[in-house]
């Protein structure tokens, strides 16, 4: 029981102070006036670096080492990068077709769509909460998925413009991170989770689309030629390397970390 609870505690508390950092950054060190002003790229940037660190810390706690293999940073990042842009060419190509090029594409946007979004989102909620849970503190894909979901769905709620449009996005987003926790258990590396929702971001943002989330039919057409893709490669990785069978893993874990601590 011990060995559940202590890491359940822990990893919920790391989380919540990445969810809370905010408050002391804007109270404690800038001034909220000064927060509140700051260049959201900026801001995003110094959440990201905090939720980093905070994830570093517990996985220090956690598996008494400094290995990012614990965090899902395994494995061939330029096999990632390639893994992520392959599969979102249906995206990119199709959007070419239907949509104008975004005159407006800056560097600090494709900042935004990478790092901060296509990393940041997936390091935290994928390979920091969901990873933690489920390879450490012995959580089934179920219960461990519960978390990220709740979070990275309301985490996107203010694209919504009215009651239906927050619950549909809402729905579509906690589902988003169901499947690419399950891309980052199929592919045992976050890396091609990271460039494939990297990628699938600054598509959308390379052409001029105006729309959230929800998007409409020729956005969604190619969005889901790109995942499913990106579903009939799992499974023939995760086939290839006997990770396909996730049922016995579905409620409880009990195969956690044995793999990551083996790895460093």
């Amino acid at each position: 029981m011990k060995k559940t609870v202590y890491p359940s505690l822990l990893i919920a508390i790391s989380f919540l102070a990445y969810q809370k950092a905010k408050y002391f950054w804007a109270y404690v060190i800038f001034g909220a006036e000064t927060w509140n002003a700051m260049d959201s790229i900026y801001s995003s940037s110094i959440i990201l670096l905090t939720g980093i660190s905070i994830a570093l810390i517990c996985n220090k706690l956690l598996y008494g080492n400094t290995s990012v293999a614990n965090l899902g940073l395994k494995g061939n990042v330029l096999k990632g990068l390639v893994t992520g842009f392959v599969l979102c060419l249906p995206m990119i190509l199709g959007y070419a077709y239907f949509f104008e090029w975004n005159s407006e594409l800056t560097l600090q946007l494709v900042y935004r769509d990478l790092v901060l979004a296509g990393f940041g989102e997936e390091f935290i909620f994928r390979g920091f909460l969901f990873g933690f849970l489920f390879y450490h503190a012995k959580w089934g894909f179920f219960p461990a998925n519960l978390l990220p979901a709740l979070f990275f769905g309301l985490g996107h709620l203010y694209q919504a413009n009215n009651s239906s449009e927050a619950f549909f996005i809402f729905l579509l987003m906690a589902l988003a991170s169901a499947g690419f926790a399950w891309f980052y258990f199929a592919w045992n590396s976050l890396w091609p989770v990271i460039f494939l929702h990297g990628f699938m971001d600054l598509t959308w943002t390379m052409f001029s689309i105006d729309t959230n989330v929800i998007g409409n039919n020729p956005i969604n057409i190619f969005r889901i030629i790109t995942l499913l893709l990106a579903v009939v490669w799992s499974i023939k990785v995760a086939t290839d390397e006997g990770r396909e069978n996730l049922l016995k893993k579905m409620w409880i874990n009990r195969s956690y970390a044995k793999s990551e601590k083996s790895e460093d």
